[in-house]
């Protein structure tokens, strides 16, 4: 019961605390200082050479049905970031799709604050962007959202990967994440409560989620040959696929899907679990391959199974961290939107550290990005040192051990 209450606390304390406090949090704005009608939240820039493109993939495995509608197949978009042809100008494409973040994950419609009082910028991905073609292959690195989120809410992760030379694979796991379109103009809409009993999480959840990243990497795989019939990628992007070098990452639930996956398939070389449980077999079984965790400073995980200093069962290389001044939500891009939105008198300060953590919001970016790129490149031979020596070098005065 414990542990499915810190669960709880850990993924619904931001959505359900928000909706409930939005008008708090603006009611305390200076009426002296209004907000801006049109404040725009920006992203950070990527800190790679390479220009980034992006692309979405509708995707449909025959196999499967859908475990939230069985009448139909299980349907997945995907979106992918990869470094792009800098010759290329087509236009940037929206950091997430329109509609639907305001109402759903901060409850400013219901609070009274227009739903035109702030908008996201657009990305720093240029949308069918021509792949980088000629100068070998990248690899590539499956993303799996926290519960309730798009796939879209890790952009600057993603970005700043793919600057560097990385092809990120996001997985939109349809009626968990809010909300996903598909090109026919339907909206899927999550029908996953977010306070799930655990049981649900690992036994439909999570064994759901596995099945998606396993068929995306199966239908990667596919791209490559040049027989495949299924959704075109951007030109070029086929052949820069290195099939041989696999990693994943994943926030809160998509964290437990990143280890449960590499459990699972063999060909994912290495993760990371960005303040996410361990729950399914892997818990008991462990790794034989390297996995980074991240915690929040508030993370319910510390002594659970998997997140113990030791373990037993594990011979991959484990490194259990946590990043002091963060909170489970610190790991997305609410790290980037919600300072913003406290900036412009749009949600309290208390609001604020309460979503995000008192951490400064650059600070955070920044230490994530580089333990994300250090640590890869440590996996995949980009540097000269394994991953454990990796992280160590990174010296970060706000990585602690996790206990």
């Amino acid at each position: 019961m414990e542990h499915r209450s810190s669960w709880r606390h850990a993924l619904a304390v931001v959505a359900v605390s928000m909706a409930a406090t939005a008008a708090a949090g603006v009611a305390e704005a200076s009426p002296d200082a209004p907000a801006d009608p049109a404040v725009t939240i920006t992203l950070p820039a990527p800190t790679g050479p390479d220009p980034v493109g992006v692309t979405e993939l509708p995707l449909v495995d025959a196999n499967r049905a859908d475990p939230w509608d069985p009448s139909r197949r299980r349907e997945l978009m995907v979106q992918i970031w990869y470094p792009a042809d800098g010759a290329d100008t087509s236009p940037l494409a929206p950091w997430m799709p329109p509609g639907g973040l305001a109402e759903q994950r901060y409850g400013l419609t219901q609070s009274g604050v227009a739903s035109d009082s702030w908008a996201l910028a657009p990305s720093h991905s240029r949308s069918n962007a021509q792949a980088r073609a000629g100068s070998g292959k990248f690899p590539i690195l499956l993303n799996s959202p926290g519960l309730d989120d798009t796939a879209g809410l890790n952009t600057a992760q993603a970005e700043d990967l793919a600057s560097h030379g990385y092809i990120v694979v996001a997985i939109n796991h349809t009626h968990e994440s809010f909300a996903v379109q598909f090109p026919d103009g339907r909206v899927e809409r999550s029908v996953v409560p977010m306070d799930s009993p655990l049981n649900v999480l690992a036994d439909v959840l999570v064994p759901t989620r596995v099945a998606d990243a396993r068929f995306v990497l199966d239908q990667l795989v596919a791209a490559g040959h040049s027989t495949h019939a299924g959704p075109a990628l951007p030109q070029h992007l086929a052949d820069d696929l290195d099939l041989t070098k696999v990693g994943m990452f994943g926030h809160s639930l998509g964290g437990a899907t990143t280890a449960q996956t590499m459990h699972d398939d063999s060909r994912v070389a290495a993760g990371v679990n960005l303040d996410g449980p361990i729950l399914g077999t892997v818990a008991a079984e462990g790794l034989d391959r390297p996995l980074l965790m991240l915690a929040s400073d508030t993370s319910p995980w510390f002594g659970n199974p998997g997140w113990e200093a030791h373990w037993a069962t594990n011979t991959g290389v484990k490194l259990p961290l946590r990043v002091a001044g963060t909170r489970h939500m610190s790991f997305t891009d609410e790290q980037v939107i919600v300072p913003q939105l406290a900036a412009a008198g749009l949600l309290s300060a208390d609001l604020k550290t309460a979503a995000i953590g008192p951490i400064d919001a650059t600070r955070s970016i920044d230490l994530q990005r580089s333990c994300l790129l250090a640590y890869f490149d440590a996996v995949f031979g980009r540097s000269d040192t394994n991953p454990a020596e990796t992280i160590k070098r990174l010296a970060q005065p706000e990585l602690l051990p996790h206990l």
